[in-house]
């Protein structure tokens, strides 16, 4: 049977442990012998995140002008990250391109029973500054862009993650697993979004006009909800408030 682990660690000794191997195309070698499953680091994508923690949303989707001035201060909430970074635990017997891991930076695990483990750092670990003398002895499966995001100016390096950890987990399967994760998944119809707002309407930033998308966006949700309820509107119930097919509705 394959288990996994969930612990937590700070941010900036889980990216000093952690290695991605992105896919590529330089060697013109055959894909099916490219052992990388990561999409390559965009720098942007972590600022973004790197905000995002500092100040939350909606102030993380602001322009820097509209950052700079105070209008919009009671935007800034809190960043949660409530999402694991998932990660692979390499045995030493594992190689990445031609590389493994040293035997003194080797993370182990020992289960304690079916509902606990220890999980052991390497003896060489000595914090967020350390190298590794081979591989790193994690390598990230998803989560890279929240995981460099702590390397942007500004952010906490104790900011506790949560962690999905695998041991010793086969190519294929990661290969799976980013799959399953980033692929598969369908985004929510919009339209269920939008029906979600009215349950944020005690937030006092919502009630402005001016800024944000978000704010038009609920008056626009509570305008189509009134046409929705009231019973003498001619689109009374006749409004797909949640988005759903096949309901013969607008």
């Amino acid at each position: 049977m394959l288990y996994f682990y969930l612990f937590t660690l700070p941010a900036s000794e889980l990216k000093a442990l952690s290695g991605v191997h992105p896919r590529s195309t330089e060697n013109t070698q055959l894909r099916s012998q490219d052992l990388g499953i990561q999409r390559r680091h965009d720098r942007k994508r972590s600022e973004e995140i790197s905000t995002f923690i500092q100040f939350g949303y909606p102030w993380s989707s602001l322009s820097s002008k509209q950052r700079e001035s105070e209008k919009f201060s009671d935007l800034r909430k809190p960043g949660w990250l409530p999402t694991a970074i998932i990660v692979n635990i390499l045995e030493e017997k594992d190689i990445r391109r031609g590389r493994h891991v040293d035997s003194n930076d080797l993370v182990t695990v020992n289960d304690l029973d079916n509902r606990s483990a220890t999980i052991r750092l390497p003896n060489s670990f000595n914090g967020p500054e350390w190298k590794p003398a081979g591989l790193h002895p994690l390598e990230v499966i998803d989560g890279q862009h929240r995981l460099w995001a702590f390397d942007e100016e500004g952010v906490e390096g104790d900011f506790e993650l949560p962690v999905v950890a695998f041991y010793g987990l086969d190519i294929s399967w990661q290969a799976y697993l980013f799959w399953t994760i980033n692929i598969k998944p369908k985004r929510i119809n919009a339209s269920l979004a939008f029906d979600v707002y009215p349950l944020l309407r005690t937030e006092d930033w919502l009630e402005k006009f001016e800024g944000p998308a978000i704010y038009r966006e609920t008056r626009a949700q509570e305008l189509v909800e009134s046409l929705w309820a009231y019973p003498e509107s001619p689109w009374y119930q006749r409004i797909n408030m949640l988005g759903e097919s096949g309901l013969g509705q607008w």
